[in-house]
């Protein structure tokens, strides 16, 4: 029966006779001689060998080199895809380290020791030759070795005893599998298990590569469960209808929902990390990086785009908000009525026409702990509605915009006080509590009422009583009593209004509820 070529000896093998022999090969063949035929070193460690030799490897030289302090690794691993798996890992390599003597290891895709787990002396024994959290045991730094090897051809690989390019190692012998993202295919580390020669074994070889099967079965169980709750969050932005995104994309570049076929059919997709404009098959389209880079949506652009937005960005974007919760977006077709959180959102990026980013739009709606991510999927559903007349990176409103409170700021500033009460249907999105939003309501409260007392107009005066800002003003109300005619039918309504705004406010409770 023909032995696994990466696999380095069976059960019935004489480990120290099979070490002797591969010394004196290693040393042949390091000293410039040829190295003995596959029945003695097998192919995979022959090239690992003129690799490591290449790479400028001494091996006589130093140990593995340490790249990270532990602290600095321990960073690392604790945001590392496979930290995750770290319980089954122990689980199913408990009884192998603990009574074999040997230690079990993770490294990264670059093959630095971020993780490592044995029995104390074990550990020890590792550490006197630098296999130690922080350490780099890729190829082209430690030489052959099995987490170095493995990563190097991508494939589950033993290396026993002087099958080790550097001579310090070679009373270990090693089984490494390497661990891989389900959705790119691309390494993401390596799991090892390590000991000195007499625990060399076979299964061990087997045992790691299960392991790195299961590991990579929960990244996939985890990526299924990120990814349908994108589609969720974000699937109702895509589709063949005006203003909807073509496609939803994974970070990995993995299509998610396509109203595109071309990018449908395509396995990954190749994306700017950051957003931006991009020509992908089929034709240019614009990247838009939503929930803090855990998704992309595609925007069709150009000449090769399939639909188009809800309307052309030249056409103006008119908003109502005063005297409202919910804002009403009049887009030229049917009015649309907001949410209170998305009329927020509006009414801010009215307020800042050079735009605002996620971070800043979270804070103004939730201070200081408020989650980018949230606003981005708040940005996400408006953007349906808006298409290409919302921008992000910042997130700015596209084209000719205008809304009821600048109307109204306008009409003021042109002296135009009689027609500023009449557009003025009420504050500005009364139940809102985000700083910037009620700054505005009450300046322009303050601004419109202060121009009508100063103006001396009765009829101005009268006006502003009837707005629900002015409802209550007991200023006015005196102000325009002083001003009526006794003759005027309008002042017994005034002198009415004073009697009641000028009660302690339990009786005025009291007026009420008898009437």
């Amino acid at each position: 029966m023909q032995q696994n070529p990466w696999v380095a000896l069976d059960a019935t093998t004489d480990r120290r006779r099979l070490a002797r022999a591969l010394a004196r090969a290693r040393d042949a063949a390091l000293g410039g001689g040829d190295a003995p035929g596959p029945q003695r070193v097998r192919d995979v460690i022959v090239e690992s060998w003129a690799r490591s030799g290449e790479a400028g490897v001494a091996p006589a030289g130093e140990l593995a080199p340490r790249l990270l302090s532990t602290e600095a690794a321990g960073e690392r691993w604790r945001s590392h895809p496979l930290a995750g798996g770290m319980p089954m890992l122990r689980a199913l390599l408990a009884d192998v380290h603990d009574d074999a003597k040997q230690v079990v290891l993770v490294c990264d895709a670059d093959g630095t020791i971020l993780w490592i787990d044995g029995e104390p002396a074990v550990l020890d024994e590792a550490q006197s030759i630098n296999l130690a959290v922080g350490t780099g045991w890729a190829e082209g730094r430690a030489g052959t070795n099995a987490m170095g090897t493995a990563l190097a051809v991508d494939h589950p690989v033993q290396v026993f005893s002087a099958e080790h390019y550097a001579q310090a190692v070679e009373e270990w012998t090693c089984s490494a599998a390497p661990v891989h993202d389900p959705e790119t295919g691309e390494p993401v580390g390596v799991v090892d298990l390590s000991g000195e020669l007499a625990t060399a074994h076979p299964h061990s070889l087997a045992l790691v590569s299960a392991a790195a099967q299961m590991l990579e079965a929960g990244l996939a169980h985890e990526a299924a469960q990120r990814n349908e709750r994108l589609r969720e969050r974000y699937g109702g932005a895509v589709g063949a209808g005006g203003g909807q995104a073509g496609a939803l994309v994974a970070p990995s570049g993995r299509v998610l929902l396509s109203a595109e076929p071309v990018w449908g059919r395509l396995a990954r997709l190749d994306l700017p990390e950051g957003g931006g404009e991009v020509t992908l098959p089929g034709g240019p389209a614009r990247v838009e990086r939503v929930d803090d880079g855990d998704a992309y949506l595609l925007w069709r652009t150009g000449v090769h785009a399939t639909t188009t937005t809800t309307a052309p960005a030249t056409a103006r974007l008119s908003v109502r908000a005063l005297g409202c919760d919910r804002a009403q977006l009049d887009l030229g077709g049917p009015v649309i009525e907001l949410t209170p959180r998305r009329s927020e959102i509006l009414l801010l990026l009215l307020l800042e026409p050079a735009g605002m980013s996620a971070e800043r739009l979270a804070i103004e709606l939730y201070g200081d702990f408020g989650k980018p991510v949230s606003v981005r999927a708040e940005l996400s559903r408006l953007r349906r509605l808006l298409g290409d007349r919302l921008e992000a990176n910042p997130y700015r409103l596209r084209g000719a915009a205008s809304s009821d409170v600048e109307t109204v700021e306008r009409l003021m500033a042109d002296g135009s006080l009689a027609e500023a009460l009449e557009r003025y249907t009420g504050p500005l999105l009364p139940a809102s509590e985000v700083p910037a939003i009620v700054e505005v309501r009450e300046r322009l409260d303050y601004e419109l009422r202060e121009a009508v007392l100063r103006s001396g107009d009765p009829s101005l005066l009268h006006a502003w009583l009837a707005t629900p800002s002015g409802r209550d003003d007991i200023v006015a109300t005196r102000a325009l009593v002083e001003l009526l005619d006794p003759a005027d039918e309008r002042r017994a309504g005034a002198l009415s209004r004073l009697r009641r705004l000028s009660q302690p406010p339990g009786d005025r409770r009291r007026a009420r509820r008898r009437a």
